[in-house]
């Protein structure tokens, strides 16, 4: 056998070897499914501007002489949320070493993933005093006959570009950091075929959701005076449609502009990995349990616990 058949079968054997071994390093790209998110139709979250009064004056009907200020607190702003929907944009990668004493393997991974819902305000396009309002009112609907509108909130109406979005985005990127057992290696020393369990943190950075809170944020310094009802449907939300869609590009870039206030959690992990014999090229299923640590937004009751399930492919050496 000569010299160069020599040395091509040698380089080849050590190839198989080496490739064949227990990667010591791997890197993945993934499309993942997150169920751990959920948020109940909202309708009827009252806004309060406690510093704006309403000028009375204009309103038709008959004052109450017991009636107290009307300040913000009584006028009919509300913000509603409904039809919760996950996208199907969810990507991610991940980066993990098995050369890991004890613990066989560490992995840090990341996925970015897109949630959509109907948000709006409805504000009174006219007021009039009701002739029966009570001694101590609960609500705008016992003091005044009103007559509402809407504003949408979402990129659709104001011709925002997002591919794929259309409504009420919602966004979040999640970081995690997982130790790793392997549970079972197949076949032996070769380890083409793996199962794993473990887990770790979570560090989650997502938008905040149309709220009371966000709107009172956005708009606040335009509600500080006293109005009459049309100034402030005009200040508010505009007499014509660009001064409406001026107003939603606000409240929508308030939603997206506010990306990296952290949510920490932890997370529950069980996958499957298959690594193909000879190239260094695999695929991978990963289980994760998602747990938060207290509230995913400030002002929203939106859940975070739940399963996300990633499915990769993954280059090891």
């Amino acid at each position: 056998m000569s010299r160069k058949k020599i040395s091509i079968l040698a380089t080849l054997a050590i190839f198989f070897c080496f490739s064949n071994a227990f990667p010591l390093v791997g890197f993945g790209v993934h499309w993942g499914n997150d169920f751990s998110l959920s948020m109940k139709d909202k309708i009827g979250e009252q806004l309060s501007f406690e510093n704006l009064m309403i000028n009375t004056t204009n309103i038709p009907g008959t004052i109450p002489p017991y009636l107290p200020e009307i300040t913000g607190k009584y006028l009919p702003l509300y913000v509603d949320r409904s039809d919760w929907t996950r996208t199907l944009f969810n990507l991610g990668g991940k980066i993990y070493v098995d050369a890991i004493p004890v613990l066989d393997a560490i992995e840090l991974s990341a996925n970015y993933g897109v949630w959509e819902y109907n948000g709006q305000i409805r504000y009174p396009k006219s007021l009039q005093f009701k002739s029966d309002v009570p001694a101590v009112p609960k609500s705008p609907d016992e003091i005044f006959d009103i007559v509402y509108d809407t504003l949408p909130i979402t990129l659709e109406e104001y011709d925002l570009k997002v591919p794929g979005i259309k409504r009420t985005p919602y966004m979040k990127l999640n970081l995690d950091l997982t130790i790793r057992k392997y549970l079972l290696r197949f076949p032996p020393k070769l380890n083409w075929f793996r199962i794993h369990a473990g887990g770790g943190a979570s560090l989650n950075f997502a938008t905040p959701l149309l709220s009371k809170g966000l709107i009172e944020d956005a708009l606040g310094s335009k509600l500080t005076s006293t109005k009459d009802v049309g100034a402030l449907t005009t200040d508010l939300f505009g007499t014509d449609s660009k001064a409406s869609k001026e107003i939603s590009k606000k409240i929508i870039k308030e939603i997206m502009s506010n990306m990296m206030t952290p949510h920490w959690g932890c997370h529950i992990d069980l996958g499957v990995m298959v690594k193909i014999p000879i190239i260094p090229l695999g695929f991978y299923v990963d289980g994760k349990f998602m747990i938060p640590f207290g509230k995913m937004d400030e002002h929203v009751d939106i859940n975070g616990l739940g399963m996300l399930v990633n499915s990769g492919v993954s280059l090891n050496f």
